[in-house]
């Protein structure tokens, strides 16, 4: 039971190494190669082996873990790899991550599967694995004071990635809920973030963790002097096209109907973190007089789409 209490306080499910070799082969078509790579929180180094052998010419790859079995693991799968590796034991929360990153070259990868619980988890267990308490969304009244305010840890950590990119040449690859994904786009969106292309690729939970939830991956770019306010959807790491598109167009989250597509500025050759692509559809495409809920859940269930109406991603 003990065991178990710790496993959830760290959010702990650890990415199997296929499903970390396919992200990664992924990245490796669509992204400039990094000069950097960068695990947050690495548990036992799934992501920095798959990325190492995408990437073998990567100056740097740095690994950051709170737990101190993982640390060891991750340092005997990444046993004779040169000096460019390095995997540190690291508070998440509490370590000075400008200085961390101050310095690496670009392109810069951070990759990762940061923790699946949430705050009032962590709270009903008295759990330690937490930010410093703030209003990092900014809600006001009793907002802040109900269930508004309780959020998934890994939302937290995603927002810190982001600013961690924000006028650097960087990419953001990171495994999580789906709703955090769509969370994470808003409030980059909303804050007028430099975000250039994003991608959402959903990916099988149950298969792969052994989790009832929908999740994804979420690949966000970020070139100074470019920002977009894009996403392409698609419905596996491996699919050849992007099946819809959410975006954000005066103050909200909306959707873009399939038949548009193909050939726009979120079709399927367009490169993560590349030029971005020319639009051939009209502003008007968008769904802008349908939105999505605060969360980024839509009214509409999924045999909606046809019609026009906004659908979860």
């Amino acid at each position: 039971m003990a065991r178990k209490a710790v496993k959830i306080e760290f959010g702990d499910f650890q990415t199997p190494a296929a499903l970390a070799g396919d992200v990664c082969a992924l990245l490796a078509r669509a992204m400039p190669h990094p000069a950097s790579i960068v695990e947050p929180s690495c548990g036992t180094g799934a992501f920095l082996v798959a990325a190492l052998r995408r990437f073998p010419k990567a100056k740097a790859a740095l690994g950051f873990e709170i737990n101190p079995r993982y640390v060891e693991a991750a340092r005997r799968a990444l046993a004779g790899a040169d000096a460019r590796v390095s995997v540190e034991r690291v508070d998440f929360f509490r370590a000075d991550w400008e200085r961390l990153l101050r310095g690496l070259p670009e392109p810069l990868l951070i990759i990762g599967n940061p923790p699946w619980v949430t705050n009032a988890a962590l709270g009903r267990m008295s759990g330690s694995n937490l930010p410093a308490k703030s209003n990092f969304l900014g809600l006001g009244g009793m907002d802040a004071m109900t269930g508004k305010s309780n959020f998934d840890i890994s939302e937290w950590m995603l927002l810190n990635h982001l600013h961690w990119i924000e006028g650097r040449r960087a990419t953001l690859a990171m495994l999580c809920k789906t709703t955090v994904a769509r969370k994470v786009l808003a409030y980059a969106w909303r804050k007028r973030m430099g975000l250039g292309r994003a991608s959402i690729y959903a990916i099988d939970a149950a298969a792969h963790f052994g989790a009832a939830v929908d999740a994804c991956l979420l690949v966000c770019s970020s070139t100074p002097g470019r920002r977009a306010f894009d996403c392409s959807v698609h419905d596996a790491i491996d699919a050849e096209a992007p099946t819809r598109a959410i975006g954000f167009r005066d103050g909200q989250m909306v959707a873009k109907p399939r038949s548009t597509i193909a050939g726009s500025i979120c079709g399927e050759k367009a490169r993560i973190g590349g030029a971005p692509g020319r639009s051939t559809t009209a502003p008007g495409s968008w769904n802008s007089g349908r939105r999505t809920g605060a969360t980024g859940t839509a009214w509409a269930n999924s045999s909606s789409w046809k019609a026009g109406i906004c659908i979860p991603c």
